[in-house]
């Protein structure tokens, strides 16, 4: 009789879980809708107060305006003379950003478990950090030259501070019972980061590798400026240098893409990993 009872109440508390589920679906598509709905909006605001300010409020050789930009950013494409400089950023940004994780990565990861170590370098770590970059960047280029290398190690440099400072941080939302409890069962250290601490750490590494895509640009377009004869950076410096506001522009609009790219691939991948917090 307990049986035939609960099987009922079973079906109906899962028919009420699924029209739940299928509710929250449905605001959650609403409420995405509603957000991009909201984002062009501002786009098509801002885009026209720009070409409406253009000329009349502020002169056009500071601040352009959208048509000139699109037809800057046409003719670059179209001519094909951006491609150079935009595959050149591309592979400084990447090569630079995946240093500078990896590096921060496992740098926070062993200073987080290894106390001597951390009491040691963490000042000397900081020191470092609140040098300005741009400061150090004649430094890199005397060491790796006005090529590739200089402007990656600034990149890779930047975002070194971005991803350790965020994983060693991380650390200690560790649980330090569970922790102890592994070593007592033996657990050696490569099992411990493994089984225990990359898990724990997911979020913050993620928000390290949402963080460093911009830091890496900042480091990368900071190289070009300095010294470069390509590269997007170089082409904003070269732009104003000839009072070029519509390829500023054109160049700051290419460099954000960039980011925007990043971020959004970083985004995908954070939403594959954290499904089961949604869940």
């Amino acid at each position: 009789m307990a049986t035939t009872t609960d099987t009922p109440r079973r079906s109906v508390a899962d028919g009420a879980d699924a029209e739940l589920g299928r509710r929250a679906k449905k605001l959650r598509t609403r409420g995405g809708t509603g957000v991009q709905l909201g984002r062009i909006a501002v786009v098509v605001v801002v885009l026209g107060g720009w070409q409406l300010a253009s000329g009349s409020l502020l002169p056009t050789y500071l601040i352009s305006n959208p048509a000139d930009v699109a037809r800057r950013l046409y003719h670059l494409f179209a001519g094909g003379s951006v491609w150079s400089d935009l595959g050149i950023t591309t592979e400084e940004l990447l090569l630079g950003y995946v240093l500078g994780a990896v590096g921060g990565l496992i740098v926070g990861v062993l200073l987080g478990t290894w106390k001597v170590a951390a009491a040691i370098l963490e000042p000397l770590l900081a020191a470092v950090n609140s040098v300005p970059k741009i400061a150090l960047a004649p430094l890199f280029l005397l060491w790796f030259g006005i090529g590739l290398g200089s402007k990656v190690a600034i990149a890779a440099m930047t975002v070194f501070f971005v991803m350790f400072y965020n994983v060693y941080m991380g650390m200690s939302t560790v649980p330090r019972g569970l922790l102890a409890t592994l070593q007592i069962m033996g657990a050696g250290r490569t099992t411990l980061i493994r089984k225990l601490i990359l898990p724990q750490l997911t979020v913050p590494i993620l928000a390290g590798l949402k963080a460093g895509v911009s830091f890496a640009m900042i480091g990368v377009v900071v190289g070009e400026f300095v010294a470069a004869n390509s590269g997007l950076g170089y082409y904003v410096r070269n732009s104003t240098d000839l009072f070029d506001s519509p390829g500023v522009y054109a160049g700051i609009i290419l460099l954000m893409a960039l980011v925007i790219i990043g971020v959004g691939l970083i985004t995908l991948l954070e939403r594959r990993l954290l499904r089961w917090r949604r869940d």
